[in-house]
């Protein structure tokens, strides 16, 4: 248990919020909160404080990961100096965790309770456009899609490889996207066929390959005029789902295979060129 006596109440306060300190010093704070209306709306703002931290860390946790940290993560041998860095200020969070709750309690002193809702609900938004969003939502949707599909055995496409000419068309007409089948044999893929989704209430085709190994990867699109166009492939992961997103000709597409598979940015490069 810590001792905090002599320390800043803001200090104390936050110790006693955490269960750091003895009982006797928490009956002591216990009596000080019961008379002191100024300590008391103190630690009220303190415990909002700490809840909004909890809350916003745990956001940040279900936050999608870059593709290229889960690789170097699982494939590269040694530490490097970031992580190193890492995981020394991880040993060390014990000792200064009261910190940010402090830095919440003071912003949360300086504001009036309807102005700060309004920049904490501000602050969430910023840098994040409606096409940003959009974007987000339909990958998720995918990833989804491809948890359930991937696991089939006797239904894995809808429309099986041997009908690769009316997939084009059927799917090209269904998502208002011209397109040809990229053939991915050097990346060591096969066609297996295709399938039609909904994704952010728009649909999506869905074409599926097999590789060598047996692992199930997708080439999704749909189309999107709002989007910026540009050459640029982003890299995000989705729990045990690695997907490359990019632009191009008033679509949206994205590849989703295994978060392992060290060549999905290739794989994305070669579909792009072809599809």
């Amino acid at each position: 248990m810590q001792q905090t006596k002599g320390h800043a109440l803001e200090v104390r306060l936050s110790a006693y919020i955490d269960g750091e300190i003895g009982e006797a010093e928490r009956n002591e704070l216990d009596a000080l909160l019961a008379r002191d209306d100024d300590a008391k709306a103190l630690f009220e703002k303190l415990k909002a404080g700490s809840s909004f931290g909890d809350t916003a860390f745990e956001d940040f946790l279900h936050d999608p990961v870059p593709l290229a940290l889960v690789r170097q993560i699982k494939q590269g041998p040694g530490v490097s100096p970031k992580t190193e860095r890492v995981t020394a200020t991880a040993a060390n969070v014990r000792n200064v965790r009261i910190w940010p709750r402090v830095l919440a309690a003071s912003v949360a002193l300086m504001l009036l309770g309807g102005s700060a809702g309004f920049v904490i609900g501000t602050a969430n938004n910023v840098g994040e456009p409606a096409e940003v969003a959009a974007a987000r939502g339909w990958l998720d949707d995918i990833a989804d899609y491809h948890r359930v599909y991937s696991r089939q055995k006797e239904h894995l496409v809808e429309v099986p490889a041997s009908e690769a000419p009316k997939i084009e068309t059927w799917l090209a007409s269904s998502v208002g996207v011209p397109f040809k089948i990229p053939q991915l044999g050097g990346k060591g893929l096969t066609f297996e066929g295709a399938r039609l989704l909904v994704a952010n209430g728009k649909p999506v085709a869905q074409l599926v390959y097999r590789s060598t190994e047996g692992e199930i990867f997708a080439i999704c699109f749909l189309k999107n005029t709002t989007g910026p166009q540009s050459n640029d492939f982003d890299e995000s992961i989705r729990d045990d789902l690695g997907m490359v997103s990019w632009q191009r000709g008033g679509a949206s597409f994205v590849l989703v295979g295994p978060s392992a598979h060290v060549g999905m940015q290739d794989i994305a490069e070669a579909a792009a060129a072809t599809i």
